[in-house]
């Protein structure tokens, strides 16, 4: 697969950068719209992934989220999901997206803390369907989150 990545400017905060290992247009892509998958990176480690789904479907906004993020479990706790977003805001931005849906489920608490530490505002709570790949993992219900993108970094 070739990723071109020319367009995107270097996107880092703080002491986390990301490197692009995956994009896929909407055709090939699991969420039917364009996605870019990162590794987070800190001091030339791996730390975890996150990823940018761009595309307003419901999908995204009410059961996948448009960023996913995962941090490896050594690098827990410091605050790298928080900084993996704010490096991944000007890619949201320079698509055109003026609000970013982020989801969870009630007992991720580490994901919900992250949420909260990056000003979203709480949306509501929304039943998986059956036929959602997490119903068959016993999710029942996801949790909604709105980032708003109002400004620069």
């Amino acid at each position: 697969m070739t990723i071109d990545a020319s367009f995107l400017p270097k996107l880092s905060h703080e002491d986390v950068s990301l490197h692009l290992s995956e994009r896929h247009d909407a055709e090939h892509s699991p969420w039917g719209a364009l996605s870019y998958r990162f590794d987070i990176i800190v001091a030339g480690r791996r730390a975890g992934t996150i990823s940018l789904r761009v595309g307003t479907t419901h999908l995204l906004t009410h059961l996948a989220g448009q960023i996913g993020f995962s941090v490896d479990p050594t690098f827990r706790g410091r605050g790298l999901a928080r900084k993996a977003v704010l490096a991944l805001l000007p890619a949201a931005r320079l698509h055109g997206l003026r609000e970013l849906w982020l989801t969870t489920t009630e007992d991720n608490l580490a994901s919900r803390r992250t949420l909260e530490n990056l000003g979203c505002s709480f949306a509501g709570r929304v039943p998986v369907p059956q036929n959602y790949v997490s119903y068959a993992q016993g999710e029942r219900e996801k949790l909604r989150f709105r980032l708003a993108l109002d400004g620069g970094d």
